[in-house]
This record gives structure tokens, C-alpha cells and sequence, in this order.
């Protein structure tokens, strides 16, 4: 069964909501200036899991199902994750994102920056309108995290003893954030303990940390459709990710070196690149990662223990093995 046709069964609980979730997004994203709606609509076309729109609603299902404050939570988060995408392009250069240009590249930094500001402000709007402070400093919490893991990404650049600790704080602080705070959102608007929506974050926190891992092994061993982007893609952006830390660990072999020679001039070409890439794809860099993965997908699995069994719960469970299982 492929990616699609799993999380079509995972999600067939929700899929109306879902729906629901992605019509006021593009009602919400809506703005009085044309250029603004068309680079919006522009960002919104390039196809997404909606995963994170799935953990908010799903945390939701295991206390009282409050679609009302749910879809509030969603949409937002869902902004917050568009927002940062479109500014990650920006300083990535990156010109297109799952085959469609990004907005940087149609319309230049200018906009795609103020897009992204844009769309940040709407936020701000649309969780003021659950009047919970909880949710408030959740989402200004978690921003303000998202903001300084980009950070440490771009002073980590091209830095090739970059620790294994370094980079799972970077991806905790980039990536995993964000998905935890889906799942403790849902939580708190669904009238969910402390100490659920606590377990709840750190479910978040630990799916993912593995979500992040499993995407940068697929960056050396994916295909451009399957991963929306072209293989070694982190590596022309100077990310030194888990599976190659690894590999360097476990074989350098002149292969520091290599890799030290395309961080320093990449006009050296796709040749250079793509023989880094097929060394780490057949390394034991990657199965280490995988294993890192497959331990924080436990974790997570074990925070959902405090939540009596049920059928949420065990979607939630599922979710985790697709995470850990996507396009290998």
C-alpha cells in the first residue's frame, strides 16, 4: 500500500474534518490585495500530507472531540508550518518545493517574505479567537522554538563534527516542535489532564524527531517524487544530517575530505555530489539513523500508554509505523 492510500485509510475518521480544516485555511489565508491571495493560493497547491492538521484532530479524539476550537487549533498550526516553509525556501534559495516552483522564485524574496509575515499575522488572529491563554503561549512558545532551531541550522551549515546531540536539538527545536505542539493544542482545546497533554507533546516531540530522521535518510536513498525534492538535496544546502554523521563516523576512508571539498566550492559539480550521496546511501550511515528513528517511533508509542485503549489511540499508534515506514 502506498503513502497515500494509507493515510487515506488512517484518516477516513476525519476526512471531513479534514476538509473542513483545509477550506477555512484558504478562507483565512485570504487577503484584500490580489498579489497576496495569488501567491498564497500559489503556496497552497503544492500537495501535503496534512499530517499535522491529523495529530491536532486525532489528540482531539482521545478527550472531548471539540470540532469548533479543533478546527481554530488546526488552521493555525497549519499556517504557522506554511509560513516557515515558505521562509525556509527563501533562505535556502530553493526554487521549487514538490515539483512546483516556490514563491521566491515566481515572485521574488520581497513577497515571499512579507507572505510569510502575512500569514504569521493571521495566525495570531485566528488563535486569539479560542481566548485560551494556554493556546496562546503554546503558539508563541513554539514560534519563537521554530525561529531559533532555523538558526541553529544555518550556523551548523558545512560543519562536518557536527555531534549527533547538536543535530537532534536542531531537528527538536525546527521540526518536532511543531507537531508536538498539534498534538498538545488538540489536547488542551479537548479539555485533556495537564499530564495528558504533556504526554501528548512529548508524543509529538518524539514522532517528530524519527519523522525528520526518516526524511533525511530518504534524501540520500528517495527519489524526487517520492520526496518532493532531488536526492541530496541537504547537502547543496551545506545540512550536515544524521546519516551522513554516521557514515563519516563509521568509514571516513578520504570521504571527509570529499565532502569538505564540495561544502567548499559546489561548483565542483553534481558529479562530486551525487558520488557522496550513493557512498552514504550504501553505508551503514543509514541504517543507524533508521535505528534512531525506530527508537524515538518507541518512545512515542509509549507516551500514548497514559490513554486507555482505543480506536484513536491506535491510529495514532498506525501513524507512528507509517512515519517510521514512508517511501524506504
Amino acid at each position: 500500500m502506498n503513502d497515500t492510500a494509507t493515510l487515506s485509510r488512517l484518516f477516513s475518521g476525519i476526512q471531513q474534518d479534514l476538509d473542513v480544516v483545509e477550506q477555512t485555511f484558504q478562507e483565512r489565508a485570504s487577503s484584500g490585495l490580489d498579489l497576496l491571495n495569488l501567491a498564497s493560493a500559489h503556496a497552497l497547491s503544492s500537495p501535503g500530507k496534512r499530517l499535522r492538521t491529523a495529530l491536532t484532530l486525532l489528540s482531539g479524539k482521545l478527550g472531548d472531540y471539540l470540532f469548533e476550537k479543533l478546527l481554530l487549533v488546526s488552521v493555525a498550526f497549519e499556517m504557522v508550518h506554511l509560513a516557515t516553509l515558505i521562509h525556509d525556501d527563501i533562505i535556502d534559495h530553493a526554487d521549487t518545493r514538490r515539483g512546483i516552483p516556490t514563491v521566491n522564485a515566481r515572485w521574488g524574496e520581497g513577497v515571499a517574505i512579507l507572505l510569510g509575515d502575512y500569514l504569521f499575522a493571521r495566525t495570531a488572529g485566528t488563535i486569539a479567537d479560542l481566548n485560551d491563554t494556554r493556546v496562546i503561549r503554546l503558539f508563541s512558545d513554539t514560534v519563537a522554538t521554530v525561529c531559533e532551531g532555523t538558526i541553529l541550522e544555518t550556523l551548523a551549515a558545512g560543519q562536518l563534527d557536527l555531534s549527533v546531540d547538536a543535530y537532534l536539538e536542531r531537528i527538536s527545536r525546527k521540526t518536532a516542535c511543531l507537531m508536538a505542539a498539534c498534538c498538545k493544542g488538540g489536547a488542551i482545546v479537548s479539555n485533556a489532564s495537564e499530564e495528558q497533554a504533556e504526554a501528548l507533546y512529548r508524543f509529538g516531540i518524539h514522532l517528530g524527531t524519527a519523522f525528520q530522521i526518516v526524511d533525511d535518510v530518504l534524501d540520500y536513498t528517495g527519489s524526487e517524487e517520492s520526496v518532493g525534492k532531488p536526492t541530496g538535496n541537504d547537502l547543496r544546502q551545506g545540512l550536515i544530517t544524521l546519516p551522513l554523521i554516521y557514515a563519516l563516523q563509521a568509514q571516513n576512508n578520504g570521504h571527509s575530505e570529499a565532502v569538505q571539498q564540495y561544502m567548499l566550492d559546489k561548483r565542483s559539480g553534481e558529479d562530486n555530489l551525487n558520488a557522496i550521496v550513493h557512498w552514504v546511501a550504501q553505508g551503514p550511515g543509514i541504517e543507524a539513523a533508521l535505528e534512531d528513528a525506530e527508537r524515538f517511533g518507541q518512545r512515542a508509542r509509549d507516551e500514548l500508554s497514559i490513554f486507555p485503549p482505543s480506536h484513536d489511540r491506535e491510529v495514532l499508534e498506525e501513524l507512528t509505523d507509517f512515519v517510521l515506514e514512508r517511501q524506504r
